[in-house]
């Protein structure tokens, strides 16, 4: 075999490595998708399949809530349309994870107190201030949660039983500034009782730890949401309790996303 001279020896050598880097970086590709999209060269639904539990939809709207870092993903065709910050449940009551779906969007809400609020925090105030607590806070004892509940007088109360918890009773906020969930509700049937909504006190959401909530999910930008749902403005709503009905219903999902996921999801934008 005749010798090869030197120069032609290191043109061989040089193409030999570009060729065996070009075969590894193939393979890396082949064997680890997720890193795909940062280089530009696979669908980015296969970095989308990678979060766990997201289940992210190739195509339409969906709504993904990290409750680890408290904030709120609106993702459409695959990609972050836009986010926001929320606030989550305290660690004493966490919002859970969950999958469910948001039909439609309640204009001026009323806020149901639940009950152990009622008993802790509403039947103290009242046995201690009188109906002038439930006048200022905009409450009112009603009869039930369903459409055919009516008032109660304040008066027919016995406001020490409630307190001791030895008797429940039920009591709603009425829409307007003060109520805690702001001008815009959005129920999950798959929530057992966690849903999305505004929320009066805005100055929370310039914490950086907001897990201060009860479970439920408040948003910083609630119309925001409501216009992206609706895909136009929300129609003006003078009655409480008014439902506006989506287009289509729009998939949500609520998890713990850890640190990787949440570098992915950022990347889907």
């Amino acid at each position: 075999m005749a010798a090869i001279p030197s120069y032609r020896r290191k043109y061989l050598i040089a193409g030999g490595m570009t060729l065996a880097l070009a075969a590894g970086g193939y393979g890396l590709a082949s064997f680890l998708p997720p890193l795909g999209p940062i280089a530009g060269t696979i669908a980015p639904q296969l970095y989308v399949d990678s979060l766990p539990d997201a289940q992210i939809p190739l195509t339409g709207r969906y709504v993904l809530v990290d409750a680890a870092s408290a904030r709120l993903y609106m993702i459409e065709d695959g990609h972050v349309r836009d986010s926001m910050k929320v606030i989550v449940g305290k660690p004493e009551t966490p919002t859970p994870a969950l999958k469910s779906v948001i039909n439609y969007e309640t204009l001026n809400p009323y806020w149901h107190v639940t009950p152990d609020l009622a008993k802790t925090i509403v039947a103290p105030r009242v046995l201690k201030d009188g109906d002038a607590y439930l006048t200022m806070q905009g409450y009112e004892v009603v009869s039930g949660w369903g459409p055919d509940a009516h008032v109660v007088p304040p008066d027919s109360v016995d406001w020490k039983s409630v307190a001791a918890g030895q008797t429940q009773i039920y009591v709603r906020q009425q829409p307007g500034p003060a109520n805690s969930l702001g001008h815009f509700k959005f129920d999950l049937p798959d929530g057992n009782g966690i849903y999305l909504h505004d929320t009066p006190k805005k100055e929370l959401f310039a914490q950086d730890q907001r897990n201060l909530s009860h479970g439920c999910v408040r948003l910083e930008d609630a119309p925001r949401l409501a216009r992206w749902l609706l895909g136009k403005d929300p129609p003006a709503a003078a009655a409480p309790e008014q439902n506006v009905l989506l287009p289509q219903p729009v998939p949500i999902t609520i998890s713990y996303l850890d640190s990787r996921s949440q570098t992915q999801l950022a990347a889907l934008q």
